[in-house]
């Protein structure tokens, strides 16, 4: 298990235990917004891969990172709650072991109430995700294949078939504020809504 993993857990299994809400003590207070809750300053869902939330990007050092410095969607109180409510129904061992698909389809539960994502035989996409948005079909788009091992992404390339991908996750490629992908044996255009406030979430 990788460092960042252990440390997102010991914040998850406290804000089970009840320990939770804004950190006012903690000198990055508030990091996001005035308010925010802080729950988790580690996100269990991390890296979710979903595109309203955050966006590949390369690190200083070369690496892929899932960068989310724009995301409030875990701050907001009535999700920290809601996440805390969802996690606390699976038993403990079962968190501590769950992978990365685990985590995201109870993270598709809890913001579109369903599992939007399909299986291309061993790979899995989240693109069905634009199928929310207002999209325009095309003839032909690049999307992405990411690899992750044990919450990191280790490996992202461009394709444009989804036979092409092997135990991948499949997800938009980003283009300015546009979002190019296949979903629904379409390929699709949209443009990206930077507001996670208006995904819609599970009460």
């Amino acid at each position: 298990m990788n460092e960042l993993r252990e440390k997102t857990l010991i914040e998850l299994f406290k804000a089970l235990n009840g320990l939770y809400g804004p950190t006012y003590e903690c000198k990055y207070y508030p990091c996001h917004f005035e308010g925010q809750d802080c729950s988790f300053c580690y996100c269990p869902f991390y890296p979710c891969l979903i595109c309203d939330l955050g966006e590949i990007k390369v690190s200083s050092s070369g690496n892929y990172i899932w960068s989310c410095k724009d995301c409030n969607w875990i701050h907001e109180k009535k999700n920290a709650e809601l996440i805390i409510q969802t996690l606390s129904s699976f038993p403990r061992q079962q968190l501590i072991e769950g992978d990365w698909m685990f985590y995201n389809k109870i993270l598709q539960e809890l913001l579109f109430g369903e599992e939007i994502g399909e299986y291309y035989g061993n790979s899995y996409s989240i693109m069905p995700i634009m199928l929310k948005k207002d999209f325009e079909v095309i003839d032909k788009a690049e999307f992405l294949a990411v690899r992750v091992e044990d919450f990191d992404i280790v490996n992202v390339r461009k394709i444009d078939n989804v036979k092409d991908a092997e135990n991948e996750i499949l997800i938009p490629l980003k283009v300015n504020n546009k979002l190019y992908g296949f979903a629904d044996g379409k390929y699709l255009v949209c443009l990206l809504d930077h507001d996670s406030d208006n995904i819609e979430k599970t009460e």
